[in-house]
């Protein structure tokens, strides 16, 4: 059994706690996250424990993270919603924050832009790609929390690691 730790952040209501009910196949609606909250997955041989960090307390969970010099997380998940500029500048922030104390709080840096459909209906959506360049995130996935069927989410959580 392998182990991988994931962790999501980013600010509040970009779809963090979405994103984490349908990985886990939860089918209820997702209420205010007030504290980390921890989840194991199992896909296949693979143990995955997921955080979920509360948007409103996203820039003190990155503050402890950060004291870290060597990574905390396999997987460190920066999302954003695609309507909305503030939400990807709030990335730059917080990969600042890791930045600026020489932390290097994951292996593997993502950058998942959500709320598809709501940039569908309003006929644009602000893309990622150059800031994930700046951070040096591998990986820009473009979602629907509410829409797009769980294995969307899974290979989010795996990157390149294949399941068996």
């Amino acid at each position: 059994m392998y182990r991988k730790v994931v962790a999501l952040l980013g600010t509040g209501g970009v779809g963090k706690t979405t994103f984490t009910y349908r990985v886990l196949g939860l089918s209820e609606v997702p209420v205010l996250t007030l504290k980390p909250s921890y989840y194991r997955i199992y896909v296949g041989d693979l143990e995955i424990d997921l955080i979920d960090v509360p948007g409103q307390r996203v820039f003190e969970v990155a503050i402890r993270f950060a004291l870290f010099k060597i990574p905390v997380v396999d997987r460190l998940i920066y999302m954003y919603d695609v309507t909305s500029y503030e939400s990807l500048y709030a990335i730059s922030e917080l990969h600042s924050i890791f930045a600026d104390r020489g932390s290097n709080v994951a292996r593997e840096i993502v950058v998942v832009g959500n709320k598809m459909d709501l940039a569908s209906e309003a006929g644009f959506f602000v893309e990622a790609d150059e800031i994930a360049e700046a951070i040096g995130a591998r990986e820009v996935y473009y979602i629907s929390a509410v829409r797009d069927p769980p294995d969307v989410f899974v290979k989010i959580l795996l990157g390149n690691l294949q399941s068996s």
